[in-house]
């Protein structure tokens, strides 16, 4: 199963101060995710107007024509900044990786880095001011299958819903545990779809669960794009 990036798309993220009340008519609900981080600047100079951060979620497979949503408040003021990320809705269906054609469970997962930008236009890899470099925010729809995909991409189960997850760089060297692992279950494997669940093994990146979980503090460091590395899954 060869899988090649296609699509990605920005999620609207409530971006405010830390301790900033959310009230009014505006106001979304109980968020599903809360989440605290700092945006600094490794620029050297000042970025040329505000920084909004936004969720780009990366698909493996999907339409090549993709709604940008709209990201709903902005990072202001001198650097670093806090920010408090609420999430209050699951990501749109087309942000969610589906490999059910390939005979892959049918469990449905997004991923998604956050990055800072002036707008979404420009939220792109290469074209953002800075990116979280070690964590990535994950969205399951349903039961994960035990010995899935899924399960071996992550290292064991998610249950439904959202996660912070660590982002551990491999940078082209062979991780001797997934190199194991993707060798035994595809020994074992005895159908199409066995043989393609064991590709969760065969990854750039390593991808578990923050200890900290939704307690985790996010960095999201502007600086050059030659010196920033972006987490990179496919």
């Amino acid at each position: 199963m060869q899988l090649r990036s296609k699509i990605s798309c920005a999620l609207p993220l409530l971006l405010a101060a830390c301790g900033d009340p959310q009230v009014g008519s505006d106001y979304p609900g109980e968020a599903l995710l809360t989440i605290e981080g700092t945006i600094v600047n490794e620029l050297g100079v000042a970025p040329p107007g505000q920084v909004e951060a936004v969720l780009v979620w990366n698909t493996e497979e999907g339409p090549s024509d993709v709604e940008n949503f709209p990201v709903r408040a902005s990072a202001t003021g001198s650097f670093p900044a806090s920010f408090t990320l609420s999430i209050h809705a699951p990501p749109p269906v087309i942000a969610l990786n589906d490999f059910s054609e390939h005979g892959v469970e049918g469990t449905r997962v997004g991923i998604a880095t956050i990055v800072a930008a002036l707008d979404e236009a420009s939220a792109e890899e290469g074209a953002s001011l800075g990116v979280d470099e070690d964590h990535v925010l994950v969205y399951v729809e349903s039961e994960m299958v035990e010995g899935g995909f899924w399960s071996n991409f992550f290292g064991g189960r998610l249950s439904p819903g959202f996660h912070v997850m660590d982002v551990l760089q491999r940078e082209g060297e062979v991780d001797a545990e997934l190199q194991a692992a993707f060798d035994a279950c595809n020994a074992a494997a005895t159908t199409e779809a066995e043989h393609n669940a064991c590709y969760g093994y065969d990854v750039k990146l390593k991808i578990r669960p923050s200890a900290d979980g939704a307690d985790a503090t996010l960095t999201v460091r502007m600086a050059p794009p030659e010196d920033l590395t972006y987490p990179d899954w496919h």
